[in-house]
């Protein structure tokens, strides 16, 4: 059966809703919405009003194209405000048959997230990366497989409490339900990362407007995730600044003439409106390329010291996959990225029809990511993912205020 599903990649500067249908022949992408949004700071909700609006209206916008109504999504939220745990889970296969099943899988999973949790955390997922059967391990998939006692290996999500907290309010009062919450790095590893560039080592650098995160993964597995406050809206600040414009203007000359490479210019003059005498000057594309390049070498210099430091860096035989809306679409930010940190660097985009540009990869692959793992639910009708199987999902009169609570009871209320 088809299965429909939503994901809703809310970030700094937009939110962008991507619906798709999932089924045995592929994954088709039905329909987009987009919305400007001013309610996030750096990845977190500073005016929940605001990311409502921006949430109603990216989900308008999709409901219109694909004349679909859209009741249930599954968000993400910044990989830098999420921890990994590592923690082992082990259950004994009292069966007499001795066959492992569906829910001796989930029985493992379920031991694996039981540890001391910080107080302020909250675990919105559980990874498994290896399952061992009567000590045999690196097994993927043991279902099916006989053995005694069943062992698993597994990466445990938790998101701080107050930043998903107000994500979460802010979608509920756009009248939605929230079936899960997929950690961007996750989502973005979905849709831009070959398996093999998972298995020799590769870091996501995604710059986004109010931050850049970079993500590390390794031997098939996330490994780790961070951000520096630094993103696109910093090339837009110096510019402004630089140039005496509005903030307005000077994002929309970034969009229309930004290059990061002084080589790659000519000599045409670009007009701008002084916002200091209101009057109208104009200047050389190498001044506007001056300002914008030494912002995007500070923000792969940061990101490349931070992985020296980690001692990450000379692991990562596949390189660097730059995305976002930030620096990806400035022509020469990938030769940037290559000269900085000394990796082979390629732009990633989902590689979709009518959703291939960086802006959609975190609402791609939040679809994608729920749909590889769509054994942990089951389907009602309609496709949708149904109450208490994947992270549970309320009827409307009970839906606000506890989602939080439902997520992080799941696997309770699941087993």
């Amino acid at each position: 059966m088809d299965n429909i599903i939503t994901g809703l990649d809310i970030g700094t500067s937009k939110v962008s809703a991507v619906l798709a249908k999932v089924s045995s022949k592929g994954f088709h992408v039905l329909g987009v919405g987009i919305s400007p949004n001013n309610g996030m700071k750096k990845g977190v909700v500073v005016d929940i009003d605001s990311t409502t609006k921006a949430v109603e209206q990216a989900v308008d916008q999709l409901q219109n194209m694909t004349n679909m109504e859209v009741n249930s999504v599954f968000i993400n939220i910044s990989g830098g405000h999420a921890t990994l745990y590592q923690n082992r889970g082990v259950i004994a296969v009292t069966r007499e048959d001795r066959e492992i099943i569906r829910e001796d899988v989930m029985r493992a999973m379920q031991s694996a997230r039981i540890f001391a949790l910080p107080p302020e955390k909250e675990v919105v997922d559980v990874i498994p990366m290896q399952f061992i059967v009567d000590g045999y391990d690196e097994i993927r998939d043991p279902i099916g497989m006989f053995g005694t006692r069943l062992e698993v290996d597994a990466s445990i999500v938790a998101c701080g409490s107050t930043a998903l907290q107000n994500l979460v309010r802010s979608v509920e009062r756009a009248g939605l339900d929230i079936m899960g919450v997929v950690i961007e790095p996750l989502a973005l590893g979905e849709v831009l990362l070959t398996n093999d560039e998972k298995e020799l080592g590769v870091v996501i650098v995604d710059v986004g407007a109010g931050k850049t995160e970079y993500s590390v993964y390794e031997n098939g597995i996330l490994k780790s995730s961070d951000f520096i406050p630094v993103g696109g809206d910093s090339i837009t600040n110096d510019l402004a600044v630089g140039l005496r414009i509005s903030f307005s203007e000077a994002e929309n000359l970034k969009k229309q003439y930004g290059i990061v490479k002084s080589e790659q210019i000519g000599q045409e003059l670009i007009p701008i409106r002084d916002i200091t005498e209101d009057s109208t000057r104009e200047i050389g594309m190498e001044e506007l390329c001056e300002i914008i390049e030494a912002r995007v070498y500070e923000i792969f210099f940061l990101v490349n010291r931070e992985l020296v430091k980690s001692g990450i860096k000379n692991r990562l035989s596949s390189g660097v996959v730059v995305t976002g809306g930030g620096v990806s679409f400035l022509k020469g930010s990938k030769e940037v990225a290559q000269e900085v940190m000394g990796m082979p660097v390629r732009i990633g985009i989902p590689e979709y029809i009518g959703v291939n540009s960086p802006v959609y990869s975190s609402g791609v692959g939040i679809v994608k990511y729920v749909a590889g793992r769509k054994h942990y639910y089951q389907s009602e009708g309609d496709g949708n993912p149904k109450k208490s199987t994947y992270f549970g999902r309320k009827n409307k009169q009970t839906q606000k205020g506890n989602t939080i609570n439902k997520i992080k009871s799941f696997f309770e209320e699941y087993f």
